[in-house]
């Protein structure tokens, strides 16, 4: 499984089979499935779960860098925590999105604003883009709350995306280094 990033304390790689469990955690989680977006529903057991990281597997081989979808591994014990997701939006695939799950028991820890930080660093890298975006829920303050810590600017709601009422965030590749500074401290 290839590590396409990694940060302090997690590593970004890609997703396989065996991690079907871990995954289940996170996306077959009312709390994390509530959120997504395109709506995916909460998956029901491991064997769905399994299906679809298959289906991701296989699909990763068609997708152009950036895009993807990866596994937040914890460094500390070799874990499988969340998931991050580069994939151009609805309905006119220009706009490239960064989106993050967390299992619920690694919330309030940091780590969707460091693993993204770190798989924003990556993509920028690729030399294909120079912005990402962001879109959550207005009710989803979580998502909103990391969007800001990750230096993202706020650009207005719509529903343009995925036809729901969506806060959107972008950051341009010229700005990640001041907001990864900024959260590091605090800020």
């Amino acid at each position: 499984m290839a590590v396409i990033a990694e940060s302090e304390r997690l590593a970004i790689r890609d997703w396989a089979e065996a991690d079907a469990e871990a995954a289940l955690e996170i996306f077959g989680s009312t709390e994390v499935a509530r959120w997504l977006a395109p709506e995916l529903g909460r998956v029901p057991n491991k064997t769905t779960m399994r299906l679809l990281l298959r289906a991701w597997i296989a699909a990763a081989e068609n997708l152009v860098p950036p895009a993807g979808r990866w596994a937040i591994v914890s460094k500390t014990d070799g874990q499988v925590i969340g998931g991050l997701r580069l994939g151009l939006l609805p309905p006119f695939e220009e706009d490239v999105e960064i989106g993050w799950q967390l299992a619920p028991a690694a919330w309030g820890n940091g780590f969707a604003t460091e693993a993204s930080h770190a798989l924003m660093r990556w993509a920028f890298a690729t030399g294909t883009i120079d912005e990402l975006y962001a879109v959550a829920r207005p009710q989803n303050v979580r998502a909103c709350a990391t969007a800001r810590r990750l230096g993202m600017e706020w650009v207005g709601e719509t529903d343009k995306y995925y036809g729901l009422a969506m806060q959107v965030y972008r950051i341009r590749a010229a700005e990640l280094d001041g907001s990864e500074r900024a959260s590091r401290e605090g800020a």
